[in-house]
């Protein structure tokens, strides 16, 4: 194994980023725990946009350039089309000092792309996703053998991803390889009693407050608290070595079955929330790399970090180098 390096695994796309005030957001928390807030538009209406961008986005590329703006060796699993975009993502990673010898190129479909809505005060988002080649994404035993690497960070997969976690976990505990996952909507919604098998081969089990409750409702409905306490001990009990959960301007939360580590989040208000929670969620394990498992350490990177993020416009703009990190005495 090379010392210090991470595969990651998961999705890669354009992000088109736009902004508007022309909405309505809807308190919806009595009505329904797991979509607590709405966001309504006119119906029929043209709505404008402030500014937009384009950007580059998917969890596994979004990942990878982190690892390695920390001075983590990365390498990336994702799936493009041979396409403009497809390409034009390839030559970005490579910039970025990504080893792209494992992304597959589909000459059939188009690279994902993401429409992302940014709205209100916060700038919060939603998003429109087109998974395209991401749902192309084989993650076969051939392949899967290739990782050699220390750590591997799960991201959000589509497609036919049950195979693909059977061979993640099932070479990852052959090899002693670490994992960290940051379940997507499609993993979620397969409920805590399925994902278990995988959580308890888990290093890092990362979700945030809404996803976990979502979790733990699948397997106790209405008895469900929504305490972070609570959240954190019951979703521990699945087997994963650190649970972490974020939650939002609030700040990240990390259990290790003994203590609750808290960092809070900085006040800042930041101008675009995507990719923040891949900021976080790799931050944190290149902490637990190179501060040797200290977690509070970790988790302060992973603050500053994802801090970093929203404060610039797209998911790998405002990342921290490197040599940004003895300013924060990290």
């Amino acid at each position: 194994m090379i010392r210090n390096k991470v595969t990651t695994i998961g999705g890669a796309a354009q992000d088109l980023m736009f902004y508007t005030d022309e909405m309505e957001l809807i308190d919806n928390k009595k009505n329904d725990l797991l979509r607590q807030k709405l966001i309504a538009f006119e119906y029929g209406a043209k709505i404008y946009s402030k500014k937009f961008y384009l950007t580059w986005g998917g969890g596994g590329a979004n990942t990878a350039v982190n690892f390695a703006s920390l001075g983590i060796k990365s390498q990336v699993i994702v799936a493009v089309g041979d396409d403009l975009i497809g390409r034009a993502m390839i030559e970005h990673l490579k910039k970025r000092k990504v080893n792209t010898k494992l992304i597959q190129k589909e000459d059939k479909t188009d690279t994902g792309i993401s429409f992302i809505v940014n709205v209100g005060q916060a700038n919060e988002h939603v998003i429109f996703a087109y998974r395209g080649a991401n749902d192309k994404l084989d993650l076969n035993q051939k392949l899967i053998k290739k990782i050699n690497t220390p750590w591997i960070y799960l991201t959000s997969l589509s497609g036919n991803f049950t195979s693909s976690l059977e061979n993640i976990f099932h070479h990852s505990e052959r090899k002693k390889i670490k994992v960290a996952w940051n379940p997507g909507s499609n993993q979620l919604q397969l409920g805590l009693k399925k994902l278990a098998k995988y959580m308890r081969r888990t290093e890092v089990f990362d979700v945030n407050r809404d996803e976990a409750l979502e979790l733990l409702v699948s397997v106790s409905g209405a008895k469900v608290k929504d305490n972070i306490n609570y959240i954190l001990k019951n979703l521990h009990k699945y087997g994963q070595k650190l649970t972490v959960v974020t939650d939002g301007p609030r700040g990240a939360y990390v259990y290790d079955g003994q203590k609750v580590y808290f960092q809070a989040a900085l006040k800042k208000r930041g101008v675009n929330t995507t990719g923040a929670g891949d900021a976080f969620g790799s931050a944190f394990v290149a902490g637990l790399i190179k501060y040797k498992g200290d977690l509070t350490k970790a988790l302060k990177l992973a603050i500053i970090n994802s801090n970093a993020v929203v404060m610039k416009v797209g998911a790998q703009e405002g990342l921290l180098q490197a040599r940004d990190l003895k300013k924060y005495n990290l």
